[in-house]
């Protein structure tokens, strides 16, 4: 259960982050990035349809050769990322995808030690975590203005309702004054 819910959360994630990466067109500041992440959505539907169907025969020979191709392509990401470092966007994939690639590493060589259920665990939690950091820094969320974004609508807020006091304060006044007369 738990390896499926961190494949629905990483899909999610997936998907997300392409929908981003292509809709701001990022894709033509790093187009191995672009090819990366469509790698990445073509394989989870496969991965989807065998988790529906039942997983065929030919699966693990298709992540075998899925793993292959992420790797170069996530070498490219970085070698295009390095030498472009004067974009933000080619900074941001360089500091994301390096650590994914660098925490993808560590749970591969320190994995073979436990269970295939812990493995493939890591390995959802290697790429959670710097996929959930591009996905914040290329979408813009600036999480440094959420302090403004909160305080703003609480101050217009209460502004509205002190200028609705005060109208009513000064009708009444004025119907105050009127029946004095």
């Amino acid at each position: 259960m738990r390896s499926i819910t961190f494949w629905a959360l990483d899909a999610t994630v997936l998907f997300a982050l392409s929908l981003v990466y292509l809709h701001q067109g990022y894709h033509r500041k790093n187009a191995f990035f672009a090819i990366w992440l469509c790698n990445g959505v073509a394989m989870q539907l496969i991965a989807a349809w065998g988790l529906a169907a039942g997983p065929p025969r030919w699966m693990p020979q298709i992540r075998t050769c899925e793993d292959i191709l992420t790797y170069a392509l996530t070498v490219g990401v970085l070698i295009v990322a390095a030498t472009h470092r004067d974009c933000p966007v080619n900074r941001s994939l360089l500091c994301g995808v390096g650590a994914m690639l660098a925490l993808n590493l560590l749970t591969l060589f320190l994995g073979i030690h436990v269970d295939r259920s812990i493995q493939v665990w890591l390995r959802n939690i290697a790429f959670f975590g710097p996929a959930m950091f591009l996905l914040i820094t290329l979408s813009n969320i600036r999480l440094d203005m959420l302090p403004l974004w909160i305080k703003t609508p609480l101050e217009s807020a209460g502004a509205r309702w002190a200028a609705g006091t005060a109208v009513a304060a000064v009708a009444l006044t004025g119907v105050l004054r009127g029946r004095r007369r």
